[in-house]
């Protein structure tokens, strides 16, 4: 009896095995693609219509660009006044202390490459409490290339500084006997003009004395204007400035009578590379 037991268990564990073995071969048959069948399905790329085709750049068949030119232009003065009316501290009045003034002009070209664009920032400080102080920034344009040119480079400087201590209506300068090199140098607010810029204006390192004829005073409107140069940088041959005035300095509108403000910014020339581009 027991021998048929397990003889009946050994057939039923081979036909198992037998039925497992033939499904395995059916499910392959099933996922296995002939390759005369593939072949039809799985096209080459180049033959297929969604094939990805070579884009061509075509420039303008009557675009020249010659070669770069370094040229000399003259940068169009600022005549305008500029009057800041921001107040980012006190109460509008400097009543003679100071101001101590800061401006700087930078140079860039326009996004087009056809003009030069001057970014002019400007600051008056009381030098005693409160410390009233007026900022104010303007953008503009102070060249424009020739038709068919491109500025491709700014070749001499691109910023100029200047800073000095405001004097109070009326000043003088210089009086008889004075330590030019000394009273220029507090007028700066201790700071010295750099050679590179005393070069420009024709003067050696040992010349500061002779800088006494750069630095003048003059009235506009009733307002004492200070002429001065840039103490860094050759782009600005001179700042023509209002300081202190004889009422409120800090003007509450774009009206700049007898308030704080630039009334001029003259240029040296500058040297440009302009590219000619013609079709």
């Amino acid at each position: 009896m027991f021998k048929k037991i397990t003889f009946f268990l050994t057939c039923l564990s081979l036909i198992s095995t037998l039925v497992i073995a033939q499904e395995k071969i059916i499910g392959e048959k099933r996922n296995t693609v002939p390759a005369k069948k593939l072949s039809t399905k799985l096209k080459p790329l180049a033959t297929r219509k969604d094939s990805i085709r070579a884009v061509t750049v075509v420039r303008p068949k009557n675009l020249t660009v010659s070669p770069d030119v370094v040229t000399t232009v003259t940068l169009e003065d600022i005549n305008e006044w500029l009057c800041p009316n921001r107040l980012t501290r006190g109460d509008r009045e400097f009543d003679g202390h100071g101001p101590r003034i800061k401006a700087e002009v930078k140079l860039r070209i326009s996004r087009d490459s056809t003009s030069l664009l001057a970014d002019i920032t400007f600051s008056a400080t009381e030098t005693v409490h409160d410390w009233t102080t007026t900022t104010g920034s303007w953008t503009k344009t102070v060249y424009e290339a020739p038709y068919g040119k491109k500025i491709m480079g700014i070749v001499t400087d691109k910023a100029s500084r200047t800073q000095f201590m405001s004097p109070p209506g009326g000043f003088q300068f210089l009086v008889p006997g004075a330590d030019v090199a000394k009273v220029l140098y507090d007028f700066l607010d201790h700071t010295d003009i750099k050679s590179a810029v005393l070069k420009a204006f024709g003067y050696g390192p040992d010349e500061k004395s002779a800088l006494s004829a750069l630095v003048k005073g003059s009235i506009d409107n009733g307002n004492t204007v200070v002429q001065v140069p840039p103490v860094e940088g050759t782009l600005v041959k001179f700042f023509h400035i209002v300081g202190d005035t004889g009422g409120p300095d800090v003007s509450h509108d774009d009206n700049c009578n007898d308030d704080t403000r630039i009334t001029r910014i003259e240029f040296f020339p500058a040297r440009v590379k302009l590219r000619t581009i013609t079709q």
